[in-house]
């Protein structure tokens, strides 16, 4: 399916351990902190220093140092900057056989299955101010403090904290509809969403017209730019352009191409505006942002992805 150069192909931990950490992220070109992508694990992501703005599907959450956001296996998130301070934050993301048991039992039926089949929500934002999140941000922090000092009780602790995590989220539960009831189309809608980035992500190098987007997601182009810049903080324009100054990054990072051809090779068609594009996402110019990195300076990434979209 289209949908599917969406979808990350990092492979979270291994299968006897199928989770990963990735500890104090920093952002510090730009506004975004993370790129859509959707995978089929669950992710928990906490910061630590700034804010940022996650969008989960179809849901905003503005998430300030000391707060957390849970993301269930399947839904499209990205994250934006908030502010001129820079955003930290750690994520573990892990895949639901993690929690399975060696047989089908009452866990399975009551918890996990509702989770994984989306007949229940658990909450999207998680913070301090009840005592049901305090505790899941308690439990969170200490897999981060685990995995970082590499305790020898590492992989059985966070497995019973995620436990604990989920059995207090699943307190604050929302039922859902049955799937085929009216919900206001929100299924669909991400659907098309991840169609139309797909549709971006595989043809991001070939002149890309608002009426074939608009296409993809089989909508007229007014509605159509409405309803992408609602879902993704940017116009279809903007984010063309930021995805490939991304992939512009990459090529500057790594290998020793003119600039000229690393800007036609993304989409653009004039040097010029590739530069004043660059600049705009990116604060410096292209070859600026290849000094930092031939001089071995260490600079966090674009934006955090979890992996590259193939």
């Amino acid at each position: 399916m289209e949908r599917e150069h969406l979808r990350e192909d990092r492979i979270h931990g291994n299968a006897m351990y199928p989770v990963s950490v990735y500890p104090d992220i920093q952002q510090l070109n730009g506004d975004s902190i993370l790129d859509c992508h959707w995978h089929d694990e669950m992710e928990f992501t906490m910061v630590t220093q700034g804010a940022a703005v996650f969008q989960i599907d179809m849901n905003r959450v503005e998430v300030k140092a000391g707060e957390a956001v849970f993301i269930h296996r399947g839904e499209i998130h990205a994250g934006y900057l908030i502010g001129d301070e820079p955003c930290i934050f750690s994520s573990i993301v892990f895949h639901s056989d993690l929690l399975g048991s060696h047989t089908f039992d009452a866990v399975q039926e009551k918890f996990i299955g509702p989770i994984l089949r989306k007949s229940i929500q658990l909450p999207y934002h998680i913070t301090a101010d009840e005592a049901w999140g305090s505790e899941v941000l308690a439990y969170l922090k200490r897999i981060f403090s685990d995995h970082a000092s590499g305790t020898e009780t590492c992989e059985i602790s966070t497995k019973a904290y995620l436990y604990l995590m989920l059995a207090r989220m699943f307190e604050q539960r929302k039922v859902l509809p049955p799937k085929g009831a009216v919900n206001g189309g929100t299924a669909d809608k991400m659907e098309r969403l991840k169609s139309v980035l797909s549709y971006i992500h595989k043809r991001y190098p070939e002149p890309l017209k608002l009426r074939d987007l608009a296409g993809e997601a089989n909508m007229s182009e007014g509605h159509f730019c409405r309803f992408f810049k609602q879902l993704v903080q940017k116009s279809p324009v903007d984010y063309i352009n930021y995805y490939r100054v991304q992939q512009a990054c990459a090529q500057l990072e790594n290998t020793d191409h003119k600039i000229v051809d690393i800007a036609m090779d993304v989409g653009f068609e004039h040097l010029s505006y590739f530069i004043t594009t660059f600049k705009k996402h990116k604060n410096t110019t292209p070859s600026q942002y290849r000094k930092m990195f031939s001089k071995n300076v260490t600079l966090a990434p674009a934006a955090f992805t979890e992996t590259q979209i193939v």
